[in-house]
This record gives C-alpha cells, sequence and structure tokens, in this order.
C-alpha cells in the first residue's frame, strides 16, 4: 500500500513571485481607489454647497435680500480680530439645520468677542470640504468683489461689508453670477466660519489657486505659524502674525481647493459647477461681477 505524500508548503522563490503580484495588483488598483474617493469627496463638497445654496434662498425668501457679507459700524474690513464683523455665514446657521449653535451667538457681541469664543469654534461639517486636510474654520467663501480690494461697501459682488442685495439686483442672471466658492488652502489664519473676514469672503482678483498672486508669501508663511489644522482659533495669535508681517490684513485673496483641476462654486440660479483652474481671468471676474452687463458664454466656464 502506497504511503501518501504530506502537503509540500511553499517555497521561497514561488513566495517572492506571490508577493511580487500582489505587490503589482495593488499599485494598479490603488490610483483607481484614490481616484474614487476622490470622486466621492467632490460629491460630498458640491452637496455641501448645494445645502448653502438652499440656506441662501430661504434667508432671501424670509428677508427680502441675501445676508450681509459681513456687518460692521465702519470699513474697509481687515483681517484683524477687531469689530463686530460678524460674517454672511452665521446669518444662514437657522436654514442649515444649526439653530442651537445660532442661539449659543451673542449677536450683541462681536465675533472675536470671548463671549463668543465657544460658540464660533464649532465645527460645521457643511462648511467643510472632504479634500481639505484641515478640521476647522471654514473651506467656503462668498464673493465680494471681482478685484482685489479691501472688503467695503462698493464691492461689486453679492455679499460685502453691510450689503442687502435683493434677487433682482443680479442684473447678469443668477446663471451667471456666482454666490460661493472654495477657498480651502489659506483660510486657516483667519478665523472661522462666524467671522466676515478673509476667513469667509474672497475675491477674484486673481485666477483660481492662487494663479497670478502677487504676494505668494501671504499664501505660504500661514503654514510656517504657530496655527495648525485641528487647532482652535486664537485671536491673538493671528494679532500676533499680522503685527510681525505675516500676514497682510488688507490682503482678502482669491478663491482655491483641493480637488484637481478646479473648484466647486455656487451660482445664484443653485447650480454648482467646477470651474477649472485655468479659466480666463477676465471671464472669472465677470461671473464674480453681479451686474457689469457682460455677456458670458456657458462654454466659457
Amino acid at each position: 500500500m502506497a504511503r501518501s505524500e504530506g502537503r509540500r508548503g511553499f517555497t521561497l522563490v514561488e513566495l517572492m513571485v506571490v508577493v511580487g503580484i500582489i505587490s503589482v495588483l495593488i499599485a494598479l488598483l490603488l490610483p483607481a481607489v484614490q481616484s474614487a474617493r476622490e470622486i466621492a469627496r467632490r460629491m460630498q463638497c458640491t452637496n455641501n454647497l448645494f445645502q448653502v445654496g438652499l440656506a441662501l434662498e430661504n434667508y432671501h425668501s424670509s428677508n427680502r435680500v441675501y445676508p450681509p457679507g459681513v456687518v460692521d459700524f465702519q470699513g474697509p474690513v481687515t483681517s484683524d480680530p477687531t469689530g463686530y464683523r460678524f460674517g454672511w455665514a452665521a446669518r444662514l446657521l437657522p436654514f442649515l439645520e444649526q439653530r442651537n449653535v445660532y442661539n449659543h451667538l451673542n449677536f450683541r457681541l462681536g465675533a472675536f468677542s470671548d463671549g463668543n469664543a465657544t460658540a464660533v469654534e464649532v465645527r460645521i461639517s457643511t462648511f467643510l470640504c472632504p479634500s481639505n486636510p484641515s478640521s476647522t474654520g471654514t473651506n467656503y467663501a462668498a464673493c465680494h468683489n471681482d478685484l482685489e480690494g479691501p472688503i467695503d461697501v462698493d464691492n461689486h459682488g453679492v455679499f460685502f461689508l453691510n450689503s442687502r442685495v435683493p434677487r433682482e439686483d443680479l442684473v447678469d442672471g443668477p446663471a451667471f453670477t456666482f454666490f460661493v466658492g472654495e477657498s480651502g488652502r489659506s483660510t486657516l489664519s483667519f478665523g472661522t466660519w462666524a467671522m466676515g473676514t478673509a476667513a469667509t469672503l474672497r475675491n477674484t482678483g486673481w485666477g483660481l489657486d492662487d494663479e497670478g498672486r502677487p504676494d505668494v508669501a501671504f499664501a505660504t508663511k500661514s503654514s510656517q505659524s504657530g496655527l495648525r489644522p485641528g487647532q482652535a482659533f486664537d485671536p491673538v495669535v493671528l494679532q500676533a502674525m499680522i503685527d510681525n508681517g505675516e500676514i497682510d490684513a488688507d490682503l482678502v485673496g482669491g478663491f482655491s481647493s483641493f480637488h484637481t483641476g478646479g473648484a466647486n462654486f455656487l451660482f445664484g440660479d443653485g447650480s454648482v459647477r467646477m470651474l477649472k483652474s485655468r479659466i480666463n481671468r477676465g471671464v472669472l471676474q465677470a461671473l464674480a461681477h453681479r451686474s457689469d452687463g457682460v455677456l458670458v458664454d456657458g462654454e466659457a466656464f
């Protein structure tokens, strides 16, 4: 009677071949997995802006105007942590199912007041793009102007200092005027969603992702400061950075994102579109101006 042979194990060479095949398969699948994740994050970002758009329209229905970009007693508004300076996002909270946070804000005090320190640091997921590694503040900014300049009462966007813009003032048409866009790359140093400063207001003085930016240091020095992603906003640290020249308090800045190839924008008709990073500067500025009368071909963006 023949003796049955025992089960033979893998040799070292065979094991190395199997490991090599698995490594190749992982290398082939990883880009597809990463791409699928980015698509999901981009869809979530789009949905966030849809929610903001719906809240803006509900606010308009209740007040017959869109919320002011920032409220303060005098302008222009800078990034200094002073003044009243509650921004548009704080006014939207009741329309974003954030009534509890809204009720904890003391609007008799300023946005930088110690009495509001806890409420303004509450993390609100609707204001955060999932592609952004930062977990504080907001990744979305309303448009205050078509050119780089101070946030003031004479800006050309829809959201600016003490603005009260009704829908009928969108002379160029809601579908050709954007309200809110991504500002993910340089928001951390300037505050939270509650402040109507460069934290939540931007312009189209240069292209997307800081293309053509005249002050590159403005975009990089904040990452070298004491402020880090996930850290609570500290007005004292911000003021020190401004005093030391690390941040130009008068510079507002443009739109940017961590998505590949462009940034998501909410338009006045409620649509959300991704504008390419290399969009023509003139087209971008025409979309930011609420009433310049410039006709923009839909194919241009």
